[in-house]
């Protein structure tokens, strides 16, 4: 019963304790509207009338708040333009790859006859229309296709070995006004359009982990590391690649003279004879097949360039990756190779995907595995059933996680072009004039590539509500409806939680007495009868008495009444 008892009295207590603090709360608090509900001289519908009002308000508040969260978590980043022009002398000129739509030469393969192996590669470079061996019922294709899973032949190296070379399509090259041999500025790169050549492509000991692509980098400049994100390095050689331009215009820019060689032609990529080039970053592998740009015989072709540059603000970091869309380069590292972009990182989604369907990775893929094999023709049947819709969308789990970088340099381009002359009469390159008109009709194509503008303004991601903003809108909002301020979470905390914990730990350790109406320190109150022996006593300064409660230390209340008597001053101190 005993122990009953006090747990009750020390309810009571703490009940009391927050009552009495509440109170006190409600009369000194900033909140708007909560001093006069517990206004005691206010009537009982004028405390209610200010208690609607403040929850009112603080629906309000809650309303609004939960809109300003929605929108901070919905809307993390923004988009805006670079407040300040970037010049081009800080940025690479673009990577050009330039691929001849001749798959092999004619005075190379005419030799292969029907039935080998080399003739069978050729059918399958040159047709991309092969039908599913479960598909099909003619006799001849399912012979021919029983073939196909003997052939060890690799596309790589056959069209290496076939296909026009470099120096017989590039006639003619000029860049930043100078003129190059076009060897000195070109390599050769395998890609999905077979053999082409490159430009200011950075080589694959930059680029790749491990050098298991066909790309040669003997260029007679040395090469330097560059990436989007943290762009040349600060000490530069006199001679250096990735290159930036030196000006805007077509007389600063790069110019290029292609021979097609068309009476060498064994098979097109595309329905007719030509070129396909691409403009692109110098770490981004091309994809030629889907991106590529044709250019045509017998014309000049000019590519008026703009800088699209992306760049993002550190802030932006803390933001979780599937809020802000973006990765930066340190975040995300690639199994093959050394910098991170979004195609970077489809193209080994893909070649992982293809491994596992067929064991072996298309030349045109990254070798992301270092013993996986390099496939064959006999694996081509595998890989475009691979290939297909409803199979490759199991690709696509992978490529989900493939996001844009933060930082990416790309390049737009309006296209013009023109015939070149028909007629006898003075052309500004010497090379194209000496042609015979018939041939260069046939066989060539110019081609200029060159900035718009001397300068560009990039975008840039940002914090589109930081926590700042974010905590001055809602400080805004609690202000304007509820006056609520940082003060009021410490008024709150202190009456309504730390003041009732600190009086229930002083009367547990006895230092508090309680009465009906409140509770005393009594400390205090010895305290003050000590000093009444030297103060003027209460009956001296009032001779005519009054009523007075008087409290003592057991917590009884007794009322004395103090009787009238003729003034009399007497000194407290003797």
């Amino acid at each position: 019963m005993a122990g009953k008892d006090n747990k009750q009295k020390t309810y009571l207590f703490l009940l009391k304790s927050f009552q009495n603090s509440l109170i006190v709360f409600l009369k000194e608090t900033g909140l708007h509207g909560l001093k006069f509900v517990g206004d005691a001289t206010l009537s009982i519908w004028e405390r209610s009338f200010f208690l609607i009002a403040f929850v009112v308000a603080f629906v309000l508040t809650f309303q609004l708040i939960s809109n300003i969260y929605a929108k901070w978590n919905s809307t993390p980043v923004i988009i805006g333009i670079s407040p300040h022009a970037t010049s081009i002398l800080r940025v690479p000129f673009p990577a050009i790859t330039i691929c001849n739509m001749n798959q092999a030469q004619r005075s190379k393969v005419f030799q292969y006859r029907d039935g080998s192996q080399e003739s069978d590669l050729l059918k399958v470079l040159c047709s991309d229309e092969m039908e599913d061996t479960e598909e099909t019922t003619d006799a001849e294709k399912l012979t021919f296709y029983a073939s196909l899973a003997n052939n060890t032949l690799k596309i790589s190296e056959f069209v290496t070995n076939h296909s026009q070379t470099c120096e017989q399509m590039l006639r003619y090259c000029r860049f930043s006004a100078i003129e190059y041999k076009c060897l000195e500025l070109f390599r050769p790169i395998v890609t999905d359009e077979g053999l082409c050549c490159v430009f200011n492509f950075l080589p694959p000991e930059r680029l790749y982990k491990r050098q298991g692509r066909n790309l040669s980098s003997r260029l007679g400049n040395e090469s330097v590391p560059w990436d989007p994100e943290i762009g040349y390095p600060k000490d530069l050689p006199n001679r250096y690649y990735p290159r930036p331009a030196v000006g805007s215009g077509i007389t600063m820019g790069f110019s290029v003279v292609l021979d097609a060689q068309l009476n060498e032609y064994f098979c097109s990529s595309t329905n007719g004879p030509g070129f396909k080039l691409l403009f692109h970053n110098p770490i981004t592998t091309p994809d030629m097949k889907d991106e590529g740009l044709v250019v045509g015989i017998g014309y000049e072709m000019n590519f008026r360039l703009e800088v699209s540059r992306s760049e993002a603000m550190p802030s932006i970091r803390s933001i979780a990756i599937n809020s802000r869309q973006c990765i930066f380069m340190d975040e995300r590292k690639l199994l093959y190779h050394n910098h991170y972009s979004r195609r970077n990182c489809e193209n080994e989604c893909y070649a992982k995907f293809l491994y596992e369907a067929c064991a072996c990775i298309p030349h045109k893929y990254p070798h992301i595995y270092r013993n996986a094999s390099v496939c064959t023709v006999g694996d081509t049947i595998c890989i475009r059933r691979a290939m297909r819709l409803e199979n490759a969308a199991q690709a696509a789990k992978c490529r989900k996680q493939c996001l844009p970088g933060c930082f990416d340099l790309s390049y737009l381009a309006d296209a013009l072009y023109f015939p070149l002359a028909k007629r006898d009469f003075r052309i500004a390159n010497s090379l194209v004039a000496s042609m015979n008109k018939s041939y260069l009709l046939d066989n060539i194509a110019v081609v200029n590539l060159y900035y718009r503008e001397s300068a560009y303004y990039g975008s840039m991601k940002n914090v589109y509500i930081g926590l700042t903003e974010f905590l001055s809108n809602i400080g805004g909002v609690m202000g304007l409806f509820m006056g609520f301020s940082v003060i009021s979470l410490a008024e709150m905390f202190y009456f309504l939680i730390l003041k009732p914990i600190s009086e229930f730990i002083a009367w547990k350790r006895g230092k508090l007495v309680e009465t009906k109406e409140n509770t005393f320190d009594v400390n205090a109150v010895q305290e003050l009868t000590k000093q009444n022996q030297n103060i003027w006593h209460t009956r001296e300064l009032y001779p005519k008495g009054f009523m007075s409660k008087a409290i003592d230390v057991s917590g009884q209340s007794t009322k004395d009444v103090f009787k009238p008597r003729k003034p009399k001053l007497h000194r407290a101190f003797y």
